[in-house]
């Protein structure tokens, strides 16, 4: 039997979700589906909610109304660190490198949510490590530079990444803590056509890998190319989701990207 889209687990929901800041609505009563497998595209104009929306997920706006649910938990009231631990990771719109560090070590950063002795210990403290986690974290970690195509970059300073690279450093550390779905925000902001087309390259690679992803870009055609589902935001709210063929001819789409006379 042939498993379709409808058919496969829901990863991620929210039901109702709302975020005030002050008198302003960021978002309006949002109710959006993911299912497990799938690259799901979020877009939306400027100021639609988007990033708000992956805060609220990932826990760093507390404030906020409505159910998040990841499988069949409750997420809405955790921390941060504890979303993290249950396997939902994400990336920032400016890539956060450590310019101390190098590619590798920067990538074994995250892996602190694998194993028991933690981020700032596992890279400052020699030998706390325990026996064997060192070797496996940093084997894991050239795994994933490989991934993005950094391997030729292993001993490469943070501090003379260039733009693209520090996104694909970020990238490949979000995967170090082998999350279920992982939310990317603007992976591609400020790149050419050229570097757009071999992220989105690797998106598709994370995602036969099993994990889920949560694509949030201005990039239609990033999003249109290699999403299986999509959502748009406006003002907000969510006004469409479903397939990228459909999106084409959504008069409420239309209009949020290029307003009404």
């Amino acid at each position: 039997m042939t498993v379709t889209a409808s058919d496969k687990p829901i990863i991620l929901s929210t039901k109702g979700l709302s975020v005030h800041f002050g008198g302003l609505i960021a978002l309006n009563n949002v109710d959006v589906t993911v299912r497990e497998g799938e690259i799901h595209g979020l877009i939306g104009p400027n100021g639609a909610g988007k990033t708000t929306f992956t805060n609220a997920v990932s826990g760093l706006i507390r404030e906020k109304t409505g159910e998040i649910h990841f499988f069949d938990q409750v997420i809405s009231i955790l921390e941060p660190h504890i979303i993290a631990e249950r396997g939902i990771s994400r990336t920032f719109q400016k890539a956060q490198v450590l310019p101390g560090l190098n590619c590798l070590e920067n990538v074994m950063t995250g892996c602190h949510a694998g194993i028991k002795s933690g981020m700032l210990k596992t890279m400052l403290l020699p030998g706390f490590l325990r026996k064997g986690e060192e070797d496996e974290i940093r084997e894991k970690a050239k795994l994933l530079l490989d991934l993005v195509g950094m391997t030729g970059s292993i001993k490469k300073a943070g501090s003379d990444l260039s733009w693209m690279e520090c996104q694909l450093i970020q990238i490949a550390r979000s995967m170090a803590a082998s999350p279920k779905l992982l939310i990317l925000d603007e992976p591609t902001a400020g790149m050419g056509f050229d570097e757009s087309r071999m992220v989105g390259n690797i998106i598709r690679q994370i995602r036969d890998t099993g994990v889920t992803i949560i694509l949030i870009s201005h990039d239609m055609k990033l999003v249109m190319e290699n999403s299986d589902r999509v959502s748009v935001l406006d003002f907000g709210e969510m006004i469409f989701e479903g397939d990228p063929e459909a999106l084409k001819d959504n008069q409420k789409v239309l209009e949020a990207y290029l307003g009404t006379e």
